[in-house]
């Protein structure tokens, strides 16, 4: 079984060097005893939404042959944290912004989000079950 590592250095930084490599910095803001060196734990995971279903989407859609028309393409994500402790994400929503040559590949493009949401996206999959609120959408501009 893999095995993820993080060490302590001081405050509130954390370091890692992930499986993939790559160097990883977590910190807290000042207010808490940070000091803004590094990326927030729990922001990460929004993130790691957008990621993991953008990656998705554009794998689909090249295999679709639709990308090359593809001029533009974003995610913005709308959340809502709890109150109170721990506080949670307690509703998200995701809209996948397109901007293409042309008319839009709307139903290849439908296809390929549902896709990722429904059926690739690890990340979406454990998110949908502990935030009460999950939605997305698509964005078409001209």
């Amino acid at each position: 079984m893999p095995t993820a590592k993080m060490d302590y250095y001081a405050g509130m930084l954390f370091y890692s060097k992930t499986a993939s490599g790559h160097d990883l910095i977590l910190d807290a803001d000042p207010s808490v005893g940070g000091k803004d060196a590094g990326h927030r734990p729990k922001e990460l995971l929004l993130y790691a939404l957008m990621g993991c279903t953008g990656m998705d989407v554009v794998s689909l859609l090249k295999k679709m042959k639709v990308i090359d028309r593809m001029e533009s393409f974003r995610m913005e994500l709308d959340y809502e944290v709890s109150q109170d402790h721990p506080k949670v994400y307690t509703k998200l929503h995701l809209k996948y912004i397109f901007k293409f040559n042309g008319e839009p590949p709307r139903e290849q493009v439908e296809k390929a989000v549902n896709l990722s949401q429904d059926k690739y996206c690890g990340v979406s999959a454990m998110l949908k079950k502990a935030i009460p609120e999950f939605s997305w959408e698509i964005v078409y501009e001209e």
